[in-house]
């Protein structure tokens, strides 16, 4: 018997609503650079798995819209992998959302990835603040994205 979702769907139907949802781009070129990308962003989460504090879901969900953009069969292989399907589908079947722990830990990395970034530009370089305030400003957008634009789940 199949498993049933906590909205009553089954994984199955998750799974084929999701893979509907997402067209890939004809562009060869394009399709090559999504695919690319979608297996560096699935090794990172690899690493996630491995490493701890190294997120995992937000390296699968950028790999999910990568292959989203290139491959129906590299999507599906996704979203149907042992190792991170589940969590996956789940992210999905959320509407997008990602817990409250991942998106804690992903502004904190932006905040100190930024951080460091713009005491080394302060310290090491003559730039007169044109660097610094760039990577402020971009830091600033991701948390507020993350922080409030993106939905929690417990």
């Amino acid at each position: 018997m199949e498993q049933s979702t906590p909205s009553g769907l089954t994984r199955e139907d998750v799974l084929q609503s999701v893979l509907e949802e997402h067209k890939p781009t004809s562009n060869p070129i394009a399709k090559v650079i999504w695919v690319i990308l979608g297996i560096i962003f699935v090794g990172f989460a690899y690493i996630g798995t491995l490493l701890p504090g190294w997120p995992t879901v937000s390296w699968l969900v950028l790999a999910a819209f990568c292959f989203a953009r290139s491959s129906k069969r590299m999507f599906k292989w996704l979203l149907t992998n042992p190792l991170f399907g589940k969590v996956l589908l789940n992210y999905y079947q959320n509407g997008k959302a990602l817990p409250y722990h991942s998106k804690v830990l992903i502004i904190g990395m932006i905040s100190l990835v930024s951080s460091m970034s713009i005491w080394y530009l302060m310290a090491k370089t003559n730039d007169p603040g044109f660097g610094q305030a760039t990577i402020a400003i971009v830091a600033l957008i991701g948390i507020w994205f993350v922080g409030w634009k993106v939905p929690s789940v417990e």
